[in-house]
């Protein structure tokens, strides 16, 4: 697995390099993917995720977590090359601000950005309210590991909605 990371000047990174590749592994594996893949994060600030949503979205405001799914693991590689899952941006200062409306911290909140943006390379969507649930049920089974990998009560984690949860504090889908 590996996971090529970018920092906008002037971005300050949530989470560390080592956290996010454990991470997607640790997605890829509960998945059940087992051919070598490969992931790009991008950290950007406010004004670059808010061109990016326009342009891919429609919608010309900054959004918490964009991905842009490439090749399917599935898709028959022959065990040397790695699979192009895709990129995932993630905007950690509107990520930092949304935060305490949903009761975490940065870090956590980052955590869920991660986890969803992973999910979404493998395919979770969650348009359609049974898809949404599907998509939440499955991070927080992920969410809730991961903080026990980390030594953190699983229990004590302050999820709230999950996949919709931006929607609800911005009036969209994301």
């Amino acid at each position: 697995m590996a996971v090529l990371i970018a920092c906008d000047s002037g971005c300050e990174a949530l989470l560390s390099d080592e956290e996010i590749a454990d991470t997607c592994a640790f997605v890829l594996d509960a998945e059940g993917v087992t051919v070598p893949c490969e992931v790009s994060l991008s950290w950007v600030d406010d004004e670059r995720m808010r061109e990016l949503n326009a342009a891919w979205r429609g919608i010309d405001r900054v959004t918490d977590v964009l991905s842009f799914e490439c090749d399917d693991p599935a898709s028959g590689v022959d065990g040397e090359e790695a699979v192009e899952l895709g990129d995932i941006v993630l905007a950690p200062a509107q990520i930092a601000r949304q935060a305490p409306g949903f009761g975490n911290t940065p870090e956590d909140e980052c955590r869920l950005m991660l986890v969803h943006g992973m999910l979404h390379l493998l395919g979770y969507d969650h348009i359609e309210d049974d898809e949404a649930e599907v998509m939440e049920a499955r991070e927080d089974d992920l969410l809730r590991a991961l903080a026990e990998r980390r030594g953190e009560d699983p229990a004590a984690l302050n999820l709230g909605p999950l996949t919709r949860h931006s929607a609800q504090e911005e009036g969209d889908d994301a």
